[in-house]
């Protein structure tokens, strides 16, 4: 007699229902058990109804903070009142001839009616004198005889590494005025995969970063030890017209150099002394591709990264560090990092940090804007005349019964910030409303122009939020015009 055979399909429903039955359960368990704080379980949340995107309120208005930050002088007043009428043509023109739809995203559904929101997207100057980019716009100016491209500094974290946002900003500012190639670039790069702006090809150097190892580190964050053979290839879609090496090395260290895929050329970098710090020319004229590879003297060199630039025009670096929250800026090598501005000197340093220090439930960042004034103001001493533009954090979401919802703690670090700007007189620019603009952290993530973690922008995102930050760059360029 034949045994009965097991029912396999039924017991695989009444695994699965079991299974959701045990899910659906979780949905009801409070928020924190004893010292544990717990992540809402909600099978069906992907599936409710979608309500306005991320919270577009702004709770403070960074136009009073500017205003009380400044002096009541005549000049003073009659800059804001050239300002505050380019800003009102600015308004009329964008009535005038509204932008085509971003795809498929109702922009106007996501901005209040609220007029500071606007001025936010522009950059609000909280220097006393509303000079707060005066040098970085006199050498913008002046930038056909400089002598050297006009140098932007992007310092941030994971949000624009990639060259996420940087990359389209460059390009843009490239076209309107002039300059080539993509600025300073790793020996190593862990998001070389992804970055469209250069292709990056390289084997062995050791990497070490400010975040995990223990050295001497300038602006960039990095340092890179190779073996005799590691080597490195940069190719760009355009060309740039110059190549440099920045290093130091106890004795001569010999690379082999192909530029744009040529013969192999042999070359000596010569030695340092001590700690300092030193730029070599690799190459000049229409260099498309770069090659280097490391001698038997490997051992001697400590090599900070490498830049393909213009001679002229605009240069924009991408110093980005994932998981950096800007406090560990303090720690810079003063010396060294002094060698690399001098090398290297930058007219704009754009600061864009704060993702990484966000708290669900911390809505106190007022520490943390302590830390953050003592790192601008230890970079102060090193940079030079760069003026300093500080970005605030960008809009990132969290879903509550199913919808995108900006984190209450966003909005207090927003708030930490621009009292910080404030405090040391800097420009700001509000990131947030300016992602609220083009839809919202939610909105972008549903269409990809942003990642599942309500956090990242996709290129297709920074490309978007680069537009909007092009406005603001345009019309302090024409208010730096009309009071020069």
């Amino acid at each position: 007699m034949d045994k009965k055979q097991p029912d396999y399909l039924l017991r695989f429903w009444l695994l699965a229902l079991s299974i959701t039955l045990v899910l659906g359960a979780l949905y009801f368990l409070p928020e924190r058990i004893g010292s544990w704080e717990l992540n809402k379980v909600d099978l069906l949340g992907d599936l409710r109804r979608s309500a306005a995107d991320s919270t577009a309120e702004t709770e403070v208005d960074a136009l009073a903070l500017s205003q009380a930050a400044k002096k009541g002088d005549q000049v003073t007043q009659e800059r804001e009142a050239i300002h505050l009428k380019l800003i009102q043509e600015q308004q009329a023109e964008q009535q005038a001839a509204p932008r085509a739809p971003l795809g498929s995203i109702d922009t106007d559904a996501a901005l209040p009616t609220d007029s500071t929101l606007q001025a936010h997207n522009n950059f609000v100057d909280m220097s006393p004198h509303h000079d707060a980019l005066i040098h970085f716009y006199d050498a913008l100016h002046r930038r056909s005889s400089l002598g050297r491209p006009v140098r932007i500094a992007v310092l941030g974290d994971s949000f624009i590494e990639g060259d996420i946002f940087t990359g389209s900003l460059r390009k843009a500012l490239q076209e309107r005025y002039g300059g080539s190639g993509v600025g300073w670039l790793p020996m190593s790069s862990e998001t070389a995969g992804f970055r469209k702006t250069v292709r990056h090809e390289f084997k062995g150097w050791r990497e070490r970063n400010q975040l995990h190892a223990k050295g001497r580190f300038p602006i960039t964050g990095h340092y890179y030890t190779a073996a005799p053979g590691d080597w490195a290839r940069y190719t760009l879609s355009r060309p740039c017209e110059l190549a440099t090496i920045y290093y130091k090395a106890t004795s001569p260290v010999s690379l082999s150099l192909k530029v744009n895929g040529g013969e192999p050329q042999e070359l000596t970098l010569p030695a340092t002394e001590g700690e300092a710090m030193r730029s070599y020319t690799l190459a000049e004229g229409q260099v498309r591709s770069i090659y280097l590879s490391v001698g038997a003297e490997a051992s001697a060199l400590t090599c900070y990264g490498i830049s393909l630039d213009g001679k002229s025009g605009i240069s924009l670096d991408n110093f980005s560090l994932r998981g950096h929250s800007g406090t560990g800026l303090r720690s810079v090598a003063s010396d060294l990092n002094a060698a690399f501005c001098t090398a290297r000197p930058y007219d704009l340093i754009i600061l864009q940090y704060g993702l990484n220090i966000i708290s669900p439930k911390q809505l106190d960042y007022t520490g943390y804007a302590k830390q953050m004034a003592g790192a601008i103001q230890h970079l102060r001493q090193q940079t030079g005349r760069a003026d300093y533009l500080l970005l605030g954090v960008s809009d990132r979401g969290t879903k509550q019964d199913g919808v995108v919802v900006t984190m209450p703690a966003v909005r207090s670090l927003e708030q930490a910030q621009i009292r910080l700007a404030a405090a040391q007189g800097l420009a700001f620019w509000s990131t947030r409303s300016a992602v609220l603009q083009i839809g919202g952290i939610g909105q972008l993530a549903a269409k990809g122009w942003a990642s599942k973690d309500f956090t990242h922008l996709s290129h297709r995102g920074g490309a978007e939020l680069a537009r909007i930050f092009l406005d603001a760059f345009t019309l302090e360029a024409k208010y730096y015009d009309a009071i020069r």
